[in-house]
């Protein structure tokens, strides 16, 4: 649901009741809105698979059990200028709680949380000893009220730093996510509106089997999609979700994408009012506008969830962003004489053309277009088309297309002898005659200024003329140089 609440700039002090420490802790509040899905105007994809904005649920299924504070007056406190604190000797090292000013709880643990008024918090802090994903979670929200949830980092000095807001309305649940170093880390639950007696359940886990890419939970952590590139990921947990927004360029009309990926994954475009499913492992070419985000979702299917060892791999381009090319290879595989000229490619029926189209960066084109071309040339002012192809290439740019060229009679005819000397019955001294025609073949890239453009030889007809070779005559012990014209 779209986020509606509006900030005040009154801090949430948390206040100890009972700590040895004095500490009137106010924890910053964020002054701006987290960022919604719907600031983002959507992408249109032609699908029948469209489901609502809001159906990405939060659960998960707590695998231990659910405690209790000790001390709620230690975790409890409202929303105001002021708080009660206690004055006591300073220990030469504080705990964390005393530091923090809520109870310590360590990761992968739940509480029951409870609110008597609006402006009551529960909080909790814990130590974090290796890089993690920290989740934080508060579920079983009752109706008819409005909570809130933060993520801080504790500082060394004891001040605390906004990771993660969640402030959704008249939710059910609450989520705060970040990609964490080690250090300590605090989670606080608000309530803003309403009342109720029901318990909610506040948690946190620590999950430690992340991609590169986290955090990228909410549309406002998205992991910027490269202008043309590959990423690979996986989903680290039930409520993983991994946000993706690729900004189209000035003139940009057009996005290839391809999701490779077992039917564990799912891929989502945001339309602007709902999430329309992608095919996975399947190409697929869309019009797009020039700047805008377009915004991609992927998470595991909830009824057969991807283990965390499983990735998927998203290649994103604009397939008419391709400026030159690198690894240029130009061939043919048809039995030819190869006589006319070094380094002189002749093709009969078939020309092969392959390479990488590569962006103004250098950066291969994933999906890109190219556009080959072969040419008869014999006048060079009025070139004849002999085969046009417009190819696109692979997931890392690449791309190998076979030209198939017509048959032809031949403006010139070139005599050649084969390279053999003294040529043997078996082995003889070949002399052909060669009909052919003078070619041009032409790589060209959508944004080129000058396309690769190298003369071919198109052979229409190569005919043996003349066989010679040397004979012993072994009657008279001479060799005799023996010739068959046809």
């Amino acid at each position: 649901m779209k986020k509606l609440l509006q900030y005040s700039s009154v801090a949430i002090v948390v206040s100890m009741a009972s700590s040895a420490l004095a500490a009137d802790i106010s924890i910053p509040k964020n002054t701006s809105e987290p960022v919604s899905i719907y600031d983002f105007p959507g992408t249109y994809f032609d699908s029948n698979e469209v489901r609502p904005a809001d159906g990405n649920s939060t659960t998960r299924t707590i695998p231990f059990q659910i405690q209790h504070l000790p001390n709620p007056n230690a975790a409890f406190g409202t929303l105001g200028e002021h708080a009660f604190s206690t004055v006591s000797t300073q220990p030469q090292t504080p705990s964390l709680q005393e530091r923090s000013g809520c109870p310590e709880l360590g990761v992968d643990n739940a509480i029951y949380a409870s609110f008597s008024q609006p402006g009551d918090i529960v909080c909790f802090s814990t130590e974090v000893t290796t890089a993690t994903k920290l989740e934080g979670l508060l579920v079983n929200i009752p109706q008819a009220v409005d909570y809130n949830l933060y993520l801080f980092k504790l500082e060394d000095d004891n001040s605390l730093t906004p990771l993660d807001t969640s402030t959704a309305t008249a939710s059910t649940s609450e989520q705060v996510v970040h990609k964490v170093d080690p250090g300590a880390y605090v989670l606080v639950a608000q309530s803003v509106t309403g009342t109720s007696t029901d318990q909610s359940i506040m948690a946190w886990f620590a999950h430690t089997e992340f991609d590169a890419l986290e955090a990228n939970d909410k549309p406002g952590q998205a992991t910027n999609l490269p202008t043309n590139g590959k990423l690979t990921g996986n989903i680290d947990n039930q409520n993983d979700l991994d946000y993706f927004v690729y900004r189209t360029g000035d003139n940009q009309s057009k996005l290839s994408f391809n999701f490779a990926a077992s039917d564990q994954f799912s891929l989502e475009l945001w339309n602007g009012a709902g999430w329309t499913k992608l095919p996975n492992n399947q190409l697929s070419n869309i019009d797009v506008t020039p700047n805008i985000n377009a915004i991609f979702l992927v998470k595991g299917v909830q009824a057969n969830l991807p283990p965390t060892s499983s990735q998927y791999s998203f290649a994103i381009s604009d397939p008419l962003s391709g400026k030159t090319f690198t690894g240029l290879r130009t061939y043919n595989n048809e039995v030819l004489t190869n006589l006319l000229a070094p380094n002189l490619i002749e093709a009969h029926q078939e020309l092969g053309m392959s390479g990488t189209v590569i962006d103004t960066n250098g950066v291969p084109v994933p999906y890109g277009i190219v556009s080959l071309a072969a040419d008869n040339i014999n006048d060079p002012a009025s070139p004849r088309s002999l085969a046009n192809e417009v190819v696109q290439a692979d997931e890392n740019g690449k791309f190998n297309k076979v030209l198939a060229l017509p048959d032809c009679t031949g403006a010139s005819t070139t005599t050649r002898d084969n390279r053999v000397t003294r040529g043997t019955a078996t082995r003889p001294e070949l002399e052909w005659s060669i009909s052919w025609d003078k070619g041009m073949y032409t790589y060209r890239a959508p944004r080129s200024s000058q396309p690769v453009q190298v003369a071919f030889a198109h052979i229409c007809k190569e005919k043996i003329i003349k066989s010679c070779y040397w004979d012993r005559d072994f009657a008279s012990g001479e060799d005799k140089y023996i010739c068959n014209r046809f």
